[in-house]
Order: structure tokens, then C-alpha cells, then sequence
């Protein structure tokens, strides 16, 4: 009887040790080869799931960008307004291992984007995606009357993605020296800027 396989868990594994190759290796070293062999089975058995190694990166990234927005789509629905906005931030920062892996293999994205058009199309789409999400939080705050309305809310969203891109990389070169207090301080103190003054 032939075995059967789970085509969906074979994937994840490869998407898996694509990302451990990529935060150990560095993405140069990211190779078909080696993910095959972290992941514990052939070359060939990889590239049935994924073409070439830009395609194992961008499904890689899209697979935490999945997990990330699940978090923000909770944060959201439980809350509104600036406790909202302030919830899916914090979803959005390298607060905890897994967190921290999906920001190293985006950073992976941000140096490989400058070598490939299909990798550059994904960076911009997740930006569009990030930026638009902000600005509807940014919104709804307006709605509620924490914000004037007189607020530029495509620049503020603009500003605050900037802000946690440096705050992130900040957070993740002080390795264990930090923490997730001194990383949502920060933070705090950005809202309370924009909403005291807004």
C-alpha cells in the first residue's frame, strides 16, 4: 500500500527549516541543498513544493505574515480605536522567538529584495498591506474622537511603520539585553505623543 503523505505538513517543514537556514546561515547561504538538508529529506523531495529558492523565500515570509496578521485580526476584533492600534504594534514587534525569527527572515527579504524583482514585489505588497491596515486603526480613532479629524492619517501610518521597522531592528541587535518592557516603552510613548497631540 503506498504511503501517504501530508503534503501541507512536508511544506511547512521545508518552510520551517528555510526560515532556521536563513536567521543561522545567512540568506546567501540559503540554499535549496541546505534547506532540503535541515528539513531532513532530498533535494528533490523540495523542489516538488517549491521552484526555485525565491519562490521557498517569499512562501516562507508569507507564512509568517500569515501568523502575524491572525494576531492583529484578534487584537482588533477584541478592541477598537487606540487600544486596538496599540495591540496590533505590539503584534508587529519581535517580542518573543517566534516573532524575532519572522523579523530576521524579513530582514533576509529587505537585503535579497535588491536582487530580485519578484522579491521586491512582495516587500511592496506587505507594505501596502501594513500601511493600510495602520491608517484604517488611525481611522476608526478619528471616528471615535481620540484623534482630530484633522489628522493626516496616510502620514501618520507612514511614520509609525518607519517607527517600528527602527525600534525592531533596535530590539533585535540588543539580543538578550532587552526586553519586551524596554521594547513596548517606547512605543507608549510614541502614542502618547500622537494622541496628546494629535
Amino acid at each position: 500500500m503506498p504511503k501517504v503523505v501530508d503534503h501541507d505538513a512536508r511544506r511547512l517543514d521545508f518552510i520551517e527549516a528555510a526560515s532556521l537556514t536563513i536567521i543561522e546561515a545567512g540568506i546567501a547561504n540559503t540554499t535549496i541543498r541546505a534547506v532540503a538538508r535541515k528539513a531532513g529529506y532530498t533535494t528533490g523531495a523540495l523542489v516538488h513544493y517549491f521552484g526555485d529558492k525565491d519562490e521557498l523565500i517569499r512562501r516562507t515570509l508569507q507564512h509568517f505574515g500569515k501568523e502575524v496578521r491572525g494576531k492583529m485580526v484578534s487584537a482588533h476584533a477584541r478592541e477598537r480605536g487606540r487600544v486596538a492600534l496599540r495591540a496590533v504594534l505590539i503584534a508587529a514587534l519581535p517580542t518573543d522567538v517566534r516573532t524575532a525569527s519572522s523579523w530576521r527572515v524579513w530582514m533576509a527579504l529587505w537585503y535579497h529584495s535588491e536582487l530580485s524583482t519578484a522579491m521586491r514585489a512582495e516587500e511592496r505588497r506587505r507594505y501596502r498591506e501594513w500601511i493600510g491596515r495602520l491608517a484604517a486603526l488611525l481611522r476608526e480613532s478619528v471616528a471615535m474622537k481620540e484623534l482630530p479629524a484633522t489628522i493626516n492619517v496616510a502620514q501618520e501610518a507612514r511614520s509609525l511603520v518607519a517607527f517600528i521597522d527602527g525600534l525592531g531592528v533596535q530590539h533585535l541587535m540588543a539580543g538578550t539585553r532587552t526586553s519586551r518592557a524596554k521594547v513596548t516603552r517606547p512605543l507608549d510613548a510614541y502614542l502618547n505623543r500622537l494622541y496628546h497631540n494629535g
